[in-house]
């Protein structure tokens, strides 16, 4: 009878390791939604930014939009800024203030994430830019930047178009809710 040596039987063993490490090393890092540039966005800053969003707002959305919005509020901040369109935190909150007002809903968190004041920032400058003489030059800086920029999103939250867009990924394996079954009970 032939003994097998000990590296005959590791061998299966590490080919499977080397291939798990190697996988392991294209995802994205854990608590990690997306990176912009190098720039991390994590999944808490998505989430808290999606509650305050929802809590400030009374609309409900999913963290794909909130996501969408911070990666390509990472790129308009600094062509917006430039632009001569900057605009500081407290002008943010300000803002936020107002929008309350507005709203009906005059309680804003005493502390709001730094995701939801670049959040903010991001819908001041977009506003203020689209409504400008040079609208169409930072905006098409924008689309440019979002095209070349080197983005990377976590499947969680969807797939990554050519355009720098994130849309959510389905699958025909998990039912998706339709009608009464979307729907709260209660």
């Amino acid at each position: 009878m032939a003994t097998l040596r000990p590296t005959l039987l590791l061998r299966p063993v590490v080919a499977a390791a080397a291939a798990g490490l190697a996988l392991a090393g294209c995802a994205a890092q854990p608590g990690t939604a997306a990176t912009v540039n190098g720039v991390t966005i994590s999944e808490n800053a998505v989430d808290d930014a999606t509650g305050e969003y929802v809590a400030f707002s009374g609309q409900e959305t999913a963290p794909v939009v909130i996501l969408n919005t911070l990666v390509q509020a990472e790129l308009l901040t600094p062509i917006a800024n430039e632009a001569g369109y900057a605009v500081s935190d407290a002008e943010v909150e300000q803002f936020f203030l107002e929008q309350a007002v507005m709203l009906g809903n005059a309680e804003l968190p005493e502390n709001s994430s730094d995701a939801f004041i670049d959040l903010g920032r991001f819908l001041m400058q977009y506003n203020e830019v689209s409504s400008s003489p040079d609208a169409e030059a930072v905006l098409t800086q924008l689309g440019t930047e979002l095209t070349e920029a080197d983005l990377e999103v976590n499947p969680r939250y969807g797939e990554l178009t050519e355009e720098g867009s994130i849309v959510p990924t389905t699958h025909e394996w998990i039912a998706q809710p339709t009608g009464e079954a979307a729907q709260p009970a209660g």
